[in-house]
């Protein structure tokens, strides 16, 4: 199976050593990472590897386009965080897909080796997150009286594309107003809340409603403040010695550790990216 990844600057850097990680545990067909063409020189060109233009993904489909329409309707200005979300789901309208592919997030380390099929049904890590405005947005984008009891946002979700694709077309048909679906997905957030879209929320819920066989829960072992045991400068050494409690655990660049120079080394990274990535939107 395809490994997508869509890559902030701000990850570059753990992300070369997670690799290793993600080869062993999972062993992806191959593995595709989208990211501002910028960072293309920080991260690996190996054959297994292939580097995506964000903006080039799909047509229509750039961050000066996202940007512009939360410009016009959302006053939470949350560019980067949607436009992922946009991307990891328009990866199935690329030239890129095959039939399906799972959606890794780049700072999450698989510690131990992962399976993501039990039959016929796609493997999901169900959560305790319930974010009502996710599901006003939902309820909005196409018909959908069932609601799970537990949350899809995880660290990784399997996509099939034909489904994605038949969810997005439902999507555009509903509104008939000709505007991609990307735009009815910001369109449809109510202007003043802070996170009104989630992609895993949007096609579990999806999946439930017109494909209930299709997901299959399951339980992992799971930490997401890795960072503050080791930072994001941990050795794989120590990320490994993490593997007989943890199946997977995210190491996120603003979760410190307690203190000592990495803390301090971390929050000085943290702040370049920052700065890099806020130059980087004024100069586009």
């Amino acid at each position: 199976m395809d490994i997508v990844m869509c890559v902030a600057l701000k990850e570059c850097f753990f992300l070369r050593k997670n690799i290793l990680f993600i080869r062993k545990n999972i062993n992806p067909t191959h593995i595709w990472i989208i990211t501002n063409k910028r960072n293309f020189k920080y991260l690996p060109k190996e054959n297994d590897i292939t580097l995506i233009d964000e903006d080039k993904l799909i047509d229509g489909l750039t961050f000066q386009k996202v940007k512009s329409i939360i410009d016009n309707h959302l006053h939470v200005k949350n560019y980067g965080w949607y436009f992922q979300q946009f991307l990891k789901l328009g990866f199935a309208l690329s030239s890129y897909a095959k039939e399906e592919y799972l959606v890794w997030d780049s700072d999450t380390v698989p510690f131990n080796k992962l399976n993501f099929k039990k039959g016929e049904s796609d493997l999901f890590l169900p959560k305790t997150e319930h974010n009502a405005p996710y599901f006003e947005t939902i309820d909005k984008l196409f018909e959908a009286p069932i609601k799970a009891n537990y949350s899809f946002i995880s660290e990784h979700m399997i996509f099939r594309c034909s489904i994605l694709k038949e969810m997005l077309n439902k999507i555009e048909g509903k509104h008939m107003n000709k505007k991609p679906w990307y735009e009815l997905c910001i369109t449809s957030v109510k202007p003043y809340t802070k996170n009104g879209f989630s992609e895993y929320e949007t096609y579990g819920t999806y999946c439930i409603n017109y494909h209930p066989q299709l997901l299959c829960p399951r339980t992992l072992r799971t930490f997401r403040r890795c960072s503050k045991l080791y930072s994001i400068f941990a050795s794989s050494k120590e990320i490994q010695t993490l593997a007989e409690d943890l199946d997977t655990g995210s190491f996120e660049v603003y979760d410190y550790p307690v203190g000592g120079f990495r803390k301090y080394k971390q929050i000085i990274y943290n702040y370049f990216c920052k700065i890099v990535t806020k130059k980087r939107m004024i100069m586009n």
